[in-house]
């Protein structure tokens, strides 16, 4: 470093020599000693910043491209993240929409099902009420025969005794009730 500091100091004394025209120059045309001192300074000024910075100018250009370079890998990594995040994200829609038609087909079967199970309990009530009311009209037509076959007994009795009144005779009368005493002695 002290080289360094020797060179930028005489590189500083050249320059201000040179602009100072502390150095004479000769009449006319042609070049003046001064701008060659000024161009021998630029150079020495150029030749000492490029030594004085080549190291931390290319550990800084080194260290720009290796962060570059980083970024550009995490961009990557993180472009093949979403790309299987995405990927994911699509097989489980995927997955939830066939999960969705299979739940639409269970509830669509159990659908199917339950309207069966309510036909056959419709129909099975209906044939328990059709054997019902044909037990209930059976029972019933019993009850009417009954009663008709009563009303018809009292009407023949009464059909009887009118005729039995008409044609019967107190002789006659008398006589039946002889016969029945004597049936009666007899059996016993």
């Amino acid at each position: 470093m002290r080289k360094t500091t020797r060179w930028l100091w005489l590189s500083i004394w050249i320059q201000l020599l040179a602009e100072g025209n502390l150095w004479a120059s000769g009449g006319g045309g042609g070049f003046s000693g001064g701008l060659i001192w000024q161009v021998i300074a630029f150079v020495l000024l150029v030749f000492l910043l490029v030594k004085m910075l080549k190291k931390p100018m290319a550990a800084f250009l080194t260290k720009r491209r290796q962060e570059i370079g980083s970024s550009l890998d995490q961009a990557s990594q993180k472009e093949a993240e979403a790309v299987k995040l995405l990927g994911d994200c699509e097989k489980k829609i995927e997955s939830l929409s066939q999960e969705i038609k299979d739940l639409h087909e269970t509830i669509r079967q159990e659908g199917e099902e339950e309207r069966k199970r309510i036909i056959d309990r419709a129909q099975e009530e209906a044939e328990r009420v059709r054997k019902q009311a044909e037990i209930i009209a059976e029972h019933e037509l019993k009850k009417v025969r009954i009663a008709l076959k009563k009303e018809m007994v009292d009407l023949s009795v009464e059909l009887a005794e009118k005729l039995l009144l008409q044609t019967i005779q107190p002789q006659d009368q008398e006589r039946l009730v002889r016969e029945y005493i004597g049936k009666m002695k007899e059996i016993r």
